[in-house]
C-alpha cells in the first residue's frame, strides 16, 4: 500500500496465490485499508469476492511498517479497495486458485484492474506494468 507523487496504489495491483496462502498486506507510505468489496462494509456497493470466502478489512492503517494479514482458503477472484482512496481508484484483484465469483469476467465500480486471466498467466500484476500497458 503506497501513496507517491500524489497518487495512492496497491503494488501488485494483481496477484495469484493458492488456497490456503496468507497475504501479508504492509504500509509502505500514506494511509490505507486492504478491504474487500463485500456488502458488509458500507463503501463497498456490491460484494465482489467468492460466495463461501471470508470478506477482510484491515481497517485504515496510518504507521509506516504496520501490515496486516488474511488467509484466503477460498478459490475465486476478489477485488478489493482502499477506503480513504476508493473514489481515486486505489482498488486491486487478487486470484486465488482459479479465476471465478462474481469479479471473474467484469471490472470492479471504482476503476480497471488487470483481468482475472493476465493475474493468472503473470503470477503478479505490478502497478507500474499495469498501468504501462493500458
Amino acid at each position: 500500500m503506497v501513496t507517491k507523487d500524489q497518487q495512492s496504489f496497491f503494488d501488485p495491483i494483481g496477484l495469484f496465490v493458492d488456497p490456503g496462502e496468507t497475504i501479508t498486506f504492509v504500509m509502505k507510505s500514506g494511509n490505507h485499508s486492504a478491504t474487500a468489496y463485500h456488502r458488509r462494509y458500507d463503501l463497498a456497493e456490491e460484494t465482489r469476492i467468492p460466495k463461501k470466502a471470508d470478506p477482510f478489512d484491515s481497517g485504515v492503517i496510518i504507521e509506516q511498517g504496520k501490515t496486516f494479514k488474511h488467509t484466503f482458503d477460498t478459490k475465486g477472484t476478489y477485488d478489493y479497495y482502499c477506503i480513504p482512496h476508493k473514489t481515486m481508484g486505489m482498488i486491486a484483484r487478487l486470484v486465488v486458485g482459479k479465476p471465478g465469483g462474481p469479479a471473474k469476467g467484469s471490472m470492479p465500480p471504482d476503476g480497471t484492474v488487470p483481468t482475472s486471466q493476465q493475474i493468472v498467466n503473470k503470477g503478479a500484476v505490478s502497478y507500474k506494468q499495469f498501468n504501462e500497458s493500458r
